[in-house]
């Protein structure tokens, strides 16, 4: 992992700022010096692998940020590919500090890749290459990327390069060709960077020097360029799926071009600046507020009262949609397992299916009926269609689910019950859809898509929240009190809890204890309690909202109605030290919903205000198990520490 060298060892307690060279110890390095460094190798090596983590975080930032800025300032009015050429490869030049970059698209239908290139003249040239032939050609034939190092007339298919440099006078050194995918691995294009540049002020290329090699080529494009650009790439592709995709909306729906455009560019913006201070609340808005657009279109076209979306994640074998479930309030993901209900069988299946009866007298429970059970107590369904969209390589994209097939005369003013159309959805309904199914299908692949995106960027902030909070615990001067109070703040942060608690072992009494502000020190005993029984097993514990209804809730409610406090959920987890030896116990307290809220009141106990209704999730315990291993290795640093100054 890393090599630690250590170099000319000084006397004991000596004044370092006389002659260096008199203060070096004769006896050099010993034994013991070796023995203690070994204590410390468990702690360090963590240190070192967050470290690691987060030196790959940070270029996947980088790369974000660059695309971020070539995309932002995209017209409004259009989403023109030419533009998009442009604006992403300056991006990748400056990102990779490259001296050429071009991104090639790929046209299926003659076979080749094409791109824009820029004349002296300040206009452009269309220029094709056909696929297999040359270095961008043979990447889009072979999928992989292509690094060449300098001096690339070395290579033995540098043939083609050196002709093509003589003839427009320039040289070309290094190479760093890229395949951009879209989310299902199919190809769209290659980026294609020309000429690695050492870092410094150099004059522009002089085509007179052909075939020398000038001094700020002479670079080479390395594994850290190739990471970057397959984060780039992957962005990179997804923006070229979605301009792609705005002329498969204008088709589907009788809406104005501008609107279409001005809705895609709005969502293309918004996943842009992510790497800003967006809030989830935003990504979630423009994500339903498109998705709800496709639904009403196409339920429109069935004469369905309502449509839903189901779209399949099947990394996690769950579809999601997203729902405003209060009258003006946000949209909020929810998943169904892909092996409940009516889902199941159409994803065997893979056909549609018309129920043509009240779902209650029947086995056959949409998918609504699941994500929101308590709302379709309110809304009654007469009969709905199931029907799924299947791409090209036969997987299941997502469940469109219509529901109340209504008569032609749709007078809202009656019940719904006199609009519901008697005959129901039928086989023409099914036509009508099949029909579509191909403009639909790119479309909800480019709302999975950015799905994944918004994801990997809640990731990428929770690794950032995550850093920072081993950082601030990482900087405790070791003192135990610090530790708590450090590790308490970042936990709460890191998690959006209430309240966090950092429970330490006594090993002398047997028990655990903690230091509270206003309260002063608490214990607790091992085995009793959520945090006792988590020091007993060693095993994390995570109880969602409500807690009240958990059947070990007794004491919190006890301790509850004493402190006029209301625990609504709860994560607690075990820390150990590298050997596995357990140190403490870290105990959350009510996840908090986004947004802002007042700190609760215990007026109001019993009462659970809305903003505790929430639970903490699989991320928050894999993130509290990162930091855990940190606040491991600060304690046993702590404890490291204190029995090296006892020994010294």
């Amino acid at each position: 992992m890393a090599v630690v060298q250590f170099l000319n060892k000084f006397k004991p307690n000596d004044n370092l700022k006389k002659n260096p060279h008199n203060q070096i110890d004769p006896a050099g390095f010993t034994k013991q010096d070796e023995e203690r460094l070994k204590k410390l190798v468990p702690p360090i090596r963590k240190i070192l692998e967050s470290c690691q983590s987060c030196y790959k975080a940070t270029k996947k930032l980088r790369a974000t940020a660059a695309l971020a800025e070539a995309t932002r300032s995209l017209d409004r009015s259009s989403l023109d590919t030419k533009e998009i050429l442009q604006r992403v490869m300056e991006a990748a030049k400056k990102l990779m500090n490259a001296d050429r970059s071009t991104l090639w698209l790929v046209e299926r239908d003659r076979n080749d890749l094409w791109t824009n290139i820029a004349q002296a003249d300040g206009s452009s040239k269309e220029v094709r290459v056909p696929m297999g032939v040359g270095f961008v050609g043979k990447v889009a034939q072979t999928g992989q990327p292509l690094t060449i190092p300098f001096d690339l007339y070395n290579h033995p298919d540098s043939e083609t390069a050196k002709k093509t440099d003589q003839r427009v006078g320039y040289r070309t050194c290094s190479l760093l060709c890229m395949p951009v995918l879209n989310p299902d691995g199919e190809l769209l294009g290659v980026t294609q960077l020309v000429n690695k540049r050492k870092p410094g002020d150099f004059p522009e290329y002089n085509p007179v020097d052909w075939p020398d090699a000038p001094e700020q080529f002479k670079a080479s494009f390395d594994e850290n360029d190739r990471q970057s650009m397959q984060v780039f790439n992957e962005r990179t592709g997804v923006i070229l799926q979605y301009a792609k995709m705005h002329e498969t909306l204008k088709q589907l729906a009788e809406i104005r071009p501008k609107e279409v455009v001005h809705n895609t560019l709005s969502m293309l913006s918004m996943l842009s600046n992510a790497v800003g201070n967006q809030r989830e609340e935003d990504f979630y808005n423009a994500l339903h507020n498109m998705l709800n657009f496709i639904s009403q279109s196409v339920g429109k076209l069935l004469r369905a009262d309502r449509t839903n979306i189901f779209l399949l994640n099947s990394d996690r074998n769950k579809f999601w949609s997203l729902f405003v479930q209060e009258e003006g309030g946000s949209p909020t993901e929810v998943q169904i397992p892909v092996n409940q209900g009516i889902a199941t069988e159409i994803k065997t299946i893979q056909s549609q299916k018309i129920i043509n009866e009240d779902f209650s007298s029947c086995n056959n429970i949409p998918l609504l009926a699941q994500a929101l059970p308590h709302q379709t107590t309110k809304y009654p369904i007469y009969n709905f269609l199931v029907f799924p969209l299947i791409n090209q390589h036969g997987n299941l994209v997502a469940i469109v689910e219509f529901y109340n097939k209504l008569n032609f005369s749709n007078e809202e003013q009656f019940h719904l019950l006199e609009r519901i159309d008697s005959q129901g959805f039928t086989a023409v309904d099914e036509e009508q859809l099949k029909q579509r199914a191909d403009s639909l299908l790119p479309i909800l692949e480019g709302f999975q898509s950015f799905h994944r995106e918004i994801q990997t960027i809640q990731g990428q902030r929770a690794i950032d929240t995550l850093w920072s909070a081993i950082n601030s615990v990482s900087q405790s001067n070791c003192n135990p009190k610090e530790i708590l109070q450090r590790v308490m703040a970042s936990a709460k942060k890191l998690t959006n809890a209430d309240r966090s608690t950092l429970w330490l072992v006594d090993y002398q009494w047997g028990d655990l204890w903690t230091e509270l502000p206003d309260i002063g020190q608490r214990r607790c005993e091992i085995g009793v309690g959520f945090a006792g029984q988590v020091a007993k097993s060693r095993e994390p514990m995570i109880i969602p909202f409500d807690l009240y209804d958990h059947p070990n809730a007794g004491k919190a409610k006890e301790t509850d109605k004493q402190t006029g406090y209301r625990t609504c959920s709860l994560l607690c987890m075990p820390v150990l030290n590298p050997d596995g030896e357990l140190l403490g116990v870290t105990q959350l307290l009510n996840k908090r919903k986004p947004g802002d809220f007042p700190e609760y009141n215990c007026a109001d106990w019993p009462r659970v205000p809305d903003y505790f209704k929430a639970s903490f999730s699989e991320r928050d315990r894999k993130y509290m198990e990162i930091f855990n291993n940190q606040v491991g290795v600060v304690l046993q640093l702590s404890s490291t520490r204190s029995e090296i100054l006892g020994n010294s």
